[in-house]
């Protein structure tokens, strides 16, 4: 596992996205890799940047979270996206999970939740990574090893 995580901010407002990407950066395992705007912002950036995790609002203009989650998820199907909202309206938390978010955060415990929360998204996808490249040594194991 990398000694610092890159991380993907998709905040439509300015002072969050700030507040976020300070919060990562003292904790020293995260990296901010890249800030975005809206969800189309998110996935252009996605792409291009290729972070360790993405924290992504649902709410946000142009493309909103749930379905910029969803389309992460059909690109990167292994990317850790940790979903955060100021409201805490369980339908939309349902939404963005059912879209492919690995966990979600309100915005009045960031401080004290994000960090711990990425941090166990990301432990659990290297997991299962590892649990997937045994697998496939299993399945596939070197000639003349």
């Amino acid at each position: 596992m990398p000694s610092t995580f890159r991380i993907l901010i998709a905040e439509d407002d300015e002072s969050a996205l700030e507040a976020i990407a300070v919060l990562l950066e003292q904790d020293g395992r995260f990296a901010v890799a890249g800030r975005a705007g809206n969800g189309l912002e998110a996935l252009n950036l996605a792409k291009r940047l290729k972070p360790d995790a993405v924290v992504m609002d649902i709410e946000m203009p142009v493309l909103d979270g749930v379905e910029a989650t969803r389309q992460l998820r059909e690109r990167r199907p292994d990317l850790p996206i940790v979903a955060i909202s100021g409201h805490d309206y369980e339908e939309r938390v349902l939404e963005i999970r059912n879209a492919g978010a690995h966990d979600y955060v309100r915005k009045a415990r960031l401080a004290t939740e994000l960090p711990r929360v990425l941090a166990a998204v990301l432990r659990a996808a290297a997991e299962s990574q590892g649990e997937s490249d045994e697998h496939d040594e299993a399945a596939h194991p070197r000639r003349g090893a």
